[in-house]
């Protein structure tokens, strides 16, 4: 039988709140480690924090280094999900290769990837959450090179040099990134973003224009 006036199945139902339950437990987390850092997270404060027991959890995760896996997993996928939601496609390519960097940028610079570091961090001390880490994200990974492939479908350069460029850009605003959680001075940060920017773009420019000529 129906829920009565939706048309969703009790058993429909149950799922959505279980999901939605998982996902806020997901979200609570990830607020926690930006908050207070990932040496005082607990299953118990975040759930606190999402106003749930610490038994729904226990029953959505099997450890808590399941649910800091599934942090890491949400970082990545809303690093992801910028360049998906921008609708790059239809620029061309020089414009979409600046946005391209600008949409990186926003995602490393923000606390979300704070909290991203935290945990690479922690990893660093605790070989079997690094493991566990280093799992995610490689299942992650195949799905991001297509994605970046896909933004440069109209270039002539192989599928590795592409896929270069991303390490390269990665490199760079990693190192920016963990500048800003130091120094805190914004003004200087952003310099120093527009001054790597403009090069890390007449870099590709330039391969790219190489490649063309041949």
């Amino acid at each position: 039988m129906n829920e009565v006036g939706t048309g969703v199945s009790p058993k429909s139902a149950q799922q959505k709140r279980s999901e939605e339950t998982r996902a806020k437990l997901i979200r609570a987390a990830v607020d926690f480690i930006r908050e207070q850092g990932a040496s005082n997270f607990t299953t118990a404060k975040v759930a606190e924090a999402a106003g749930l027991t610490r038994g729904a959890i226990q029953y959505h995760f099997s450890s808590p280094k399941d649910l800091l896996r599934e942090v890491v997993i949400e970082i990545v996928h809303f690093l992801s999900d910028q360049l998906d939601e921008a609708d790059l496609s239809k620029l061309g390519k020089d414009v979409r290769l600046e946005r391209i960097v600008d949409l990186y940028w926003d995602g490393y610079r923000s606390d979300k990837y704070v909290v991203f570091m935290e945990l690479a961090l922690q990893g660093r001390l605790d070989p079997e959450f690094r493991e566990t880490i280093v799992e995610a994200l490689s299942v992650l990974e195949k799905e991001r090179d297509e994605q970046w492939l896909g933004l440069f479908v109209d270039y002539e350069q192989s599928d590795a040099d592409i896929l270069s460029w991303r390490s390269q850009l990665l490199i760079i605003l990693r190192g920016l990134a963990l500048k800003r959680m130091f120094t805190n001075d914004e003004e200087e940060d952003q310099e120093i973003f527009r001054n790597a920017r403009a090069s890390y773009i007449r870099d590709i420019q330039f391969r790219s224009s190489q490649t063309a000529a041949k």
